[in-house]
């Protein structure tokens, strides 16, 4: 089971890192293979901060989640840390996602095509119970 879960750890995780660092490195080709929504259905300041803001800073933090999948599959002894730092990060990515459409939306912003939308929101409830099992078994490994 632990093996499964690493491998879902680092497929989901990986996602995310390529996605965001296509987002900010070659913001055309991820809207290309649909990981952007298109400049035009989005308001001009949540494209910026999506492709540039939020592609940087993940691009940056969000290899720790699926590296903690890795190392618990190789029974490394550091991987509840990197897991627990790692599922705060997708947590907060997570969250930042649907908060940022629901509030932007409810002033009249353009968050993207409907179906963009519900994409967000799936994935990120996806990445959030990723994160809160990797959470959950970090946790019961340091408790012993």
């Amino acid at each position: 089971m632990i093996t499964f879960i690493g491998i879902v750890v680092i497929a989901v995780g990986l996602l995310v890192w390529i996605g965001q660092s296509l987002s900010f490195l070659a913001p055309d080709i991820a809207t290309r293979i649909g990981l952007n929504s298109p400049e035009q259905e989005m308001d001009e300041s949540l494209y910026i901060i999506e492709t540039k803001a939020n592609g940087l800073s993940d691009m940056l933090l969000t290899w720790l989640f699926p590296l903690s999948g890795l190392l618990m599959i190789l029974g490394h002894k550091a991987w509840p840390f990197i897991a627990l730092v790692g599922s705060g990060i997708y947590i907060y990515f997570a969250l930042l996602t649907i908060f940022t459409r629901v509030f932007l939306k409810k002033q009249g912003k353009d968050v993207g095509s409907p179906s963009s939308e519900k994409v967000a929101y799936v994935f990120s409830a996806i990445w959030i119970l990723s994160a809160i099992t990797m959470i959950v078994l970090a946790t019961q490994k340091l408790a012993f």
